[in-house]
This record gives structure tokens, C-alpha cells and sequence, in this order.
């Protein structure tokens, strides 16, 4: 019995269909040697439950681009943020077990999350406002909280924007 050339060649595609790359894998390579030794380090894996699970901006003002992943710590489950700084491969978390600011040691409540650029006036109802010097992150609950996050004299700030 011949089976039909379409058959056969639907069924060798459904065989061969590409595989997504890791997370860690779409990353450049300065920033997956970081990310490896800090995984390991700190139980950590990148999280995709927010989409993306990556930006990229200028966070400590070096003029070179740094990224931030959302993450997990392994252990207790609980998300934060890593901050892979690129000079001198610095990095940061906040969250993911850490306590840090308003938003305490566990950002699973975080639903929408980008970068604010760097000269942005950022006002707060609860703080001073602020310009931002190098470039932030902004972290919200929809239809609740919001902060921004950024660094100043080379340490994370948060600065709460609403509840």
C-alpha cells in the first residue's frame, strides 16, 4: 500500500517542528555568563510568566545596555527581579525572596512591568518626584499598585506611584 506524498510530508513536519530556544539562550553572551553563575548561586530561573521576560536599558547610567529578567527563586517560589549589570557584572535582585521597597521579598503580584526612559519627570503622590537620571523600570498590579524602580549612586530605589 503507497501512502499519499502529502501524508508523508505531514507527518515528517509534525516530527520536525523547530524547538524554541531557552530564555537564557536569547540572551547575549555577557549576560548568560552572568546569569549562570548567579542562578546557580542563588537558586534562580528565569520566569516567562510575564511577557517579555527581558528589557533592556541603560539602569546605572554607563552609557552600556544592561538587562533585567523577571525571575524565580527555585526553592521558595517566589519572583523577583534581576538587574545584569554589564559593567563589571554587577548584579541585583530584588524580590525573589529579598525583601526590597513596597513591593516585599515576593513579586508574584507584578502583571505588567516596563522601562521608563532616562529624563522622564516621574511623579508620586507618597514621594518627592523624581527625574530619572538613568533609565527605570516601572512594576504595577493592573488596576492597583504601581512603582518604579531605578538606581541612584549605584543602588536600587523605589519610589511607590500609586495603590
Amino acid at each position: 500500500m503507497k501512502l499519499p506524498f502529502s501524508l508523508i510530508v505531514s507527518t515528517f513536519a509534525l516530527n520536525v517542528s523547530a524547538q524554541s530556544p531557552l530564555p537564557i539562550d536569547q540572551l547575549p553572551s555577557w549576560a548568560q555568563t552572568s546569569w549562570n553563575a548567579l542562578a546557580i548561586k542563588e537558586s534562580l530561573e528565569v520566569s516567562t510568566r510575564l511577557n517579555p521576560f527581558v528589557w533592556r536599558g541603560d539602569f546605572d547610567g554607563d552609557g552600556q545596555s544592561d538587562l533585567v529578567l523577571f525571575v524565580m527563586n527555585t526553592k521558595t517560589k517566589k519572583e523577583g527581579i534581576a538587574f545584569l549589570l554589564r559593567a563589571g557584572s554587577k548584579v541585583k535582585i530584588l524580590g525573589a525572596g529579598k525583601l526590597f521597597g513596597n513591593g516585599g521579598d515576593d513579586f508574584s503580584w507584578v502583571d505588567i512591568w516596563f522601562v521608563e526612559d532616562r529624563g522622564t519627570l516621574q511623579s508620586s503622590y507618597y514621594d518627592k518626584h523624581v527625574r530619572l537620571s538613568v533609565d527605570g523600570l516601572i512594576v504595577a498590579k493592573e488596576g492597583s499598585a504601581s512603582a518604579l524602580i531605578y538606581f541612584q549612586s549605584g543602588k536600587p530605589k523605589w519610589q511607590q506611584q500609586g495603590d
